[in-house]
């Protein structure tokens, strides 16, 4: 078995009697690693243990915590004392198991209150920023009321703006801990700099560099402060209601990733002034074939005008031989961005609160500091976003005009 050292910051999670931990950290700061290890060595332990890790949406399970908590079992060498069936582990020995459980199922119904939440002890809320309410937020921890145990419900996320209602909740307004928590909620928060031991050091030389280069992406996103509202936000007045008007046209972007990056892909609906945006696609690892199954999951039809990074013509030209005849490439220019960012605020913003991803980047796309010039990260989407409104609409083909739109929640990758 390898060996494993706790960072001294969560230590307090071992001994002090609080029911709620409230965990926030920045970039690498080894928060995933630590709770990930405390749920395994709960599992092997004697005493009753059901730990629950929950995330908002099905498909963002496979990129939860969970995955920590198998690299884990195989580093411990634990296979052998375990059965592991797909999102549940189960420790042969005692019966005490960790199990996974999605917020939001795929169709966007919420999961009933109790389902696949019996007798459990301990509920882990992964990336909890993802939930779009306090009120959901309410619901899921009223289901969880084992009696008789070592009850203990763990938010675990990277802050985001102070707009956000984990922040206006639990946080005074200078960032620090709301005191009528703190009989029964712990708060913990680190960083890269607790966690040195475990990083490259020329990584955290890098990230020190940017102290001076890039302040404001080093304290959010790097110490993982909370953003200040608004501040250095390139978009600010999204709104996060979608209820479709009737009429208008359907079109869609799409930006190209693959290793690092993920392929991105939304449906945008344009009424005059308006425009209703949803995410469909966001995954690393694609190749244009699964692209275009996912497409087609998502309803994509094969007519529809689609605007794709021009950067990459062969994609474009394999999903046309793939059948989507009306993808073409984003107009581009010298100072696109700034352009299409322009073309953007020109229109009233309605997002699909599902678009789990798409929301994450509106908090986090942000100008560099005392310049109009956006930093490339929190991008994907947006992009996306931008090349779907970027063509000249007297030189591109007419959009295809629809009757009636509907709401279309984004499918699984199931194929």
């Amino acid at each position: 078995m390898s060996q494993f050292e706790f960072l001294s910051s969560y230590a307090p999670i071992f001994y002090e009697d609080k029911t709620y931990w409230v965990i926030s950290g920045g970039r690498a700061s080894g928060k995933s690693t630590n709770i990930a290890a405390y749920f395994l060595v709960a599992l092997m332990g004697e005493n009753y243990f059901r730990g629950v890790i929950s995330r908002y949406t099905t498909k963002a399970l496979t990129n939860s915590i969970y995955r920590d908590i198998l690299d884990l079992v195989n580093q411990w060498q634990l296979s052998q004392f375990l059965e592991i069936k797909g999102d549940e582990i189960l420790n042969k020995r005692n019966g005490n198991m960790i199990i996974t459980h999605a917020m939001k199922l795929a169709e966007g119904t919420m999961t009933a209150k109790s389902k696949g939440l019996a007798r459990v002890t301990h509920l882990l809320i992964d990336e909890a920023t993802e939930l779009n309410s306090e009120e959901e937020y309410l619901k899921l921890i009223d289901s969880f009321r084992q009696k008789g145990s070592d009850r203990k419900i763990f938010l675990l996320f990277n802050p985001t703006s102070k707009s956000h209602w984990i922040f206006k909740r639990f946080y005074l307004p200078d960032g620090r801990p709301n005191p009528k928590w703190l009989k029964n909620h712990g708060f913990l928060h680190t960083t890269y700099k607790d966690n040195a031991n475990n990083l490259d050091p020329s990584k955290i030389i890098e990230w020190e560099d940017l102290k001076d280069q890039e302040p404001e992406y080093y304290a959010h996103h790097i110490l993982g402060e909370w953003r200040d509202v608004g501040e250095g936000q390139v978009f600010k007045d999204w709104h996060f209601d979608f209820e479709v008007e009737q009429g208008g046209e359907i079109l869609y972007g799409l930006d190209f990733g693959f290793a690092t990056d993920p392929t991105a892909m939304v449906k945008v609906q344009k009424r005059g002034k308006k425009l209703w945006v949803e995410e469909l696609i966001y995954h690393q690892g694609l190749t244009n074939q699964d692209l275009a199954q996912l497409m087609e999951n998502n309803k994509v039809d094969k007519a529809a005008v689609i605007i794709a990074d021009s950067a990459d013509p062969k994609s474009i030209e394999e999903l046309r031989r793939l059948g989507y005849r009306n993808i073409r490439g984003a107009v581009k220019g010298s100072d696109s961005v700034r352009a299409g960012i322009q073309k953007l605020r020109g229109f009233q913003v309605h997002v699909n609160p599902e678009s789990v991803n798409l929301i994450n980047e509106y908090y986090n796309y942000a100008y560099r500091t005392g310049t109009d010039q956006p930093i490339d990260a929190y991008n994907h989407l947006i992009d996306a976003f931008r090349y779907a409104l970027s063509h000249d609409q007297g030189e591109a083909p007419k959009y295809a005009m629809v009757g009636r739109i509907k709401k279309t929640p984004a499918n699984e990758w199931d194929f």
